[in-house]
């Protein structure tokens, strides 16, 4: 089988660019395993991505090689207005809050239960309390983000 031919615009190239440093980015800010065979062909992919998109003029005038990683990469002044980097923000932002949630859920069912009681519920149970607990959380935040929520710290640590 040969190779497949795709046709791009410079717009869908722009786009795929952003993509690939998307992808790569969220390998850095990870820290994938390069050691895993899939994180190193998608790495390879999205390098070569970049490269191609250097081809264009319209694009290489917002890249760079970039000296710590090695390949074309956008400028960071391009990277601050990139739709990529909103994306990165809002999922950052979203998994932020996601995880505070659920920790917060569970720390409070095991500090209300004790921990050989909350042991002893079935996953079932478990779980509808979490999520109990998460909604009324994931209400809390919504409606005054941080500002009422309290973290006592035990007397030997304040």
């Amino acid at each position: 089988m040969g190779k497949p031919d795709l046709e791009l615009t410079e717009s869908d190239m722009r786009h795929l660019a952003e993509m690939s440093a998307m992808v790569l980015s969220m390998f850095g800010q990870m820290q994938a395993d390069m050691d895993d065979p899939k994180v190193q062909a998608w790495h390879k992919l999205c390098v070569s991505i970049l490269k191609s998109a250097h081809q264009l003029p319209t694009i290489a005038r917002h890249m760079e090689l970039n000296p710590d990683c090695g390949y074309w990469f956008f400028k960071r002044s391009y990277v601050d207005t990139a739709f990529y980097s909103d994306i990165l923000e809002d999922y950052r932002d979203a998994t932020f809050w996601a995880e505070l949630v659920s920790r917060m859920a569970e720390q409070s069912l095991v500090e209300n239960l004790g921990d050989e009681r909350a042991s002893l519920l079935s996953d079932e149970e478990r779980a509808a309390r979490v999520s109990s607990l998460e909604k009324a959380l994931w209400n809390e935040v919504n409606t005054h983000g941080l500002d009422r929520l309290l973290f006592m710290l035990p007397p030997e640590e304040s």
